[in-house]
C-alpha cells in the first residue's frame, strides 16, 4: 500500500481538476500495477477555498485523508505531518499543482518493484526534452542548484531538489528532518545517500503550473539551499552533526 502526501497551500484553482487529473489516473495505475493507494492532504494553512473545495470533491473517499495545519508552516512542516499521518509501507511525495505528472507516479512503482530501491526519485533532467515548459531562470536556479549538490554528495544523481519520489517509510523514520521548507527534499536524499541507502532515479516531465502562482520565494529558497549544502559538507566531509 501507498501513500500519496500532497502538501497544499492556497490550491484552490488547482483541486477542483483533481477529479479529473489526478482521482482517475491513480486509480489506473493502482489497477495496472495492483497497489492500493491512500492520498494524505496536508493543507498547510491555505487563506483560500482550498479545503472547502478539496472536501467537496473527495467526500465520498473513504481513501481520502486531509490534515490541516491552522497557519502556514511550510512545505517541510507539510510533509512531515503527511508522513506521521502515514501507515503504509511506500510513501509518494508529490506537489499538488500536478507540475509532476500523475501519470509518472507508474514509473516511480514500476522502478520500485524493480529495484526496490530505499528511494526512487522523479528526474527531468536525465534526459532531453523533459523541461521544455520551465522557464530560463527557474531552469537555471534548478540546474546549478542540483549541480552544487550531485558534487558534494559525489554521487551520480542529477535531481536533487525536487519533491516527486517514492520512498520506503521504514526508512525514512530513521531518520532526523529538521527542513521546514522547499529544501526538505534535498535533505531527505542527501541524508539517504549519505547513510549509504539506495537511491536510483527515472525520468520524469516537468510542466509550467496551469492554474494559480507558485509559492516559492526564490530569495529565501536559495538561502536555504546554501544552508542545506554547508550541512552536507559538514556531516559528510567533516564527520560533524547535521545541524
Amino acid at each position: 500500500m501507498i501513500s500519496l502526501i500532497i502538501p497544499l497551500y492556497n490550491e484552490a484553482e488547482n483541486v477542483i481538476y483533481y477529479d479529473r487529473d489526478l482521482f482517475p489516473v491513480i486509480a489506473v495505475i493502482a489497477q495496472r500495477t495492483g497497489e492500493r493507494f491512500h492520498y494524505i492532504f496536508v493543507d498547510d494553512g491555505s487563506q483560500d477555498d482550498t479545503v472547502i473545495r478539496l472536501r467537496t470533491i473527495t467526500k465520498n473517499r473513504p481513501d481520502v485523508k486531509i490534515v490541516l495545519h491552522g497557519v502556514n508552516r511550510g512545505m517541510g512542516n507539510a510533509i512531515r505531518t503527511g508522513l506521521a499521518a502515514s501507515n503504509d509501507e511506500l510513501v509518494i511525495t508529490m506537489d499538488s499543482d500536478l507540475t509532476f505528472r500523475p501519470q509518472d507516479v507508474l514509473l516511480l512503482v514500476e522502478k520500485f518493484h524493480e529495484t526496490h530501491a530505499d528511494c526512487v526519485s522523479g528526474s527531468p533532467y536525465l534526459q532531453r526534452g523533459l523541461l521544455e515548459e520551465v522557464t530560463p531562470l527557474r531552469l537555471f536556479l534548478s540546474a546549478s542548484v542540483n549541480f552544487l549538490y550531485r558534487l558534494l554528495l559525489g554521487k551520480t544523481i542529477t535531481s536533487v531538489s525536487p519533491i516527486f519520489r517514492l520512498y520506503k517509510r521504514a526508512e525514512l523514520e530513521k531518520l532526523s528532518i529538521s527542513s521546514n521548507n522547499f529544501e526538505i527534499n534535498a535533505e531527505i536524499i542527501a541524508k539517504l545517500i549519505i547513510a549509504k541507502k539506495t537511491v536510483v532515479e527515472v525520468p520524469v516531465s516537468l510542466l509550467r503550473r496551469k492554474h494559480g502562482s507558485s509559492k516559492i520565494n526564490v530569495r529565501k529558497e536559495i538561502k536555504n539551499n546554501i544552508i542545506v549544502l554547508c550541512k552536507i559538507f559538514r556531516t559528510k566531509y567533516l564527520h560533524a552533526e547535521w545541524k
